[in-house]
């Protein structure tokens, strides 16, 4: 008898376990890649007069001003050109594709700059590179700030909100001389930012070791591709 309800609650333990595991559903993933925003000439800056563009889940915050021509916050494009230095190549990226070969992805440009979302989402990553204008600016040095060298760096602050309130950040460096280093990325890199949290909008700010009167020298670009969030469970 003895052995026989030995048997019976090793049945009936392992059952209950077997029923707690069919109740944790495995994470679904969604990526945010840019692929449907519809670009004129290769690119999306805001021209339109829109002040947003909207990609996947995510609402990507834009400012354009038509009498000079400029923008700030979030463009889109699918520019590849990795050999022409200065402004006038400002929507390139100096990968040469987007994320994985894609075609398009987004241009994040002066402090900032916000994607949101209508409820909150738990971040996982998102893919950065630097853009063609920045690095070769960092590389070479321009008219308006240094060659990079030794203890030179530029870095890209992730800040998570909810419901208006500041939560976590995450830095990242595209360039970072410190320490003996001497890392200028020329590929797309994966940064994890699921210590976010929870959030409903993101924003980005720039930084960097060669500043003058008007604060950072080299130029506050970075581009995204493949944000990829936890999808809701029936949604």
């Amino acid at each position: 008898m003895k052995k026989k309800n030995l048997f019976l609650l090793a049945a009936i333990f392992a059952l209950s376990l077997v029923g707690s595991c069919s109740d944790d559903e495995p994470e679904v993933f969604g990526y945010i890649d840019f692929e449907e925003v519809p670009l004129t000439d290769g690119i999306w800056n805001g021209s339109d007069g829109s002040g947003k563009f909207v990609s996947g889940i995510g609402t990507f915050e834009n400012s354009y001003t038509q009498a000079w021509d400029s923008w700030m916050g979030y463009g889109c494009s699918s520019k590849t050109d990795t050999r022409t230095a200065g402004l006038e190549n400002q929507y390139s990226v100096i990968a040469g594709t987007g994320a994985g070969g894609s075609k398009q992805f987004a241009i994040a440009f002066d402090n900032e700059a916000t994607f949101t979302f209508s409820s909150p989402q738990n971040i996982r990553s998102v893919m950065v590179a630097n853009s063609t204008y920045a690095y070769l600016s960092m590389l070479n040095g321009s008219n308006f700030n240094k060659k990079f060298a030794a203890d030179d760096w530029f870095k890209v602050t992730f800040t998570g909100y909810l419901n208006g309130t500041e939560g976590q950040h995450v830095d990242y460096y595209p360039a970072d001389f410190r320490d003996g280093k001497s890392l200028l990325s020329k590929e797309w890199v994966k940064v994890d930012l699921s210590v976010l949290g929870s959030v409903d909008k993101v924003s980005i700010s720039f930084d960097s070791s060669d500043k003058g009167q008007w604060g950072m020298n080299n130029p506050a670009y970075i581009c995204l591709d493949n944000i990829e969030y936890v999808k809701q469970t029936g949604k």
